[in-house]
């Protein structure tokens, strides 16, 4: 299988099940920062899902950015752990944005397809 293609639907896939994460932060918090955070997750996951299921032009561009972006915000957390009080900076959090960061750009610039 390619490379790409599975990280991008895995990503979304992932990105979308961040939703139930979401619900249940939501009944039991309210609508709060760490909100916004989830709700990002979820739909940049529909947003590829729709996009980027089958599209073959998609997955090198998005594993790059995607890994881009990423790899920002987990070095961003690295350095400011738990800035802000905000869940998306916690150590969990950082670990889990610099793998998708780094994987993502690992297969984005150095995987070839046969």
């Amino acid at each position: 299988m390619n490379l790409q293609k599975l990280y991008t639907r895995f990503i979304g896939v992932v990105f979308v099940l961040v939703f139930i994460s979401l619900i249940l932060d939501f009944s039991e918090f309210g609508f709060r920062e760490e909100t916004w955070h989830k709700i990002f997750h979820v739909l940049l996951g529909f947003i590829v899902i729709y996009y980027g299921w089958n599209n073959e032009r998609f997955w090198k561009p998005f594993c790059i950015s995607n890994g881009l972006f990423f790899t920002f915000v987990a070095l961003f957390g690295w350095m400011y752990m738990d800035f802000g009080g905000l869940d998306a900076f916690n150590f969990v959090d950082t670990v889990l944005h610099s793998a998708v960061g780094l994987s993502g750009l690992l297969i984005g610039f150095f995987y070839k397809k046969n």
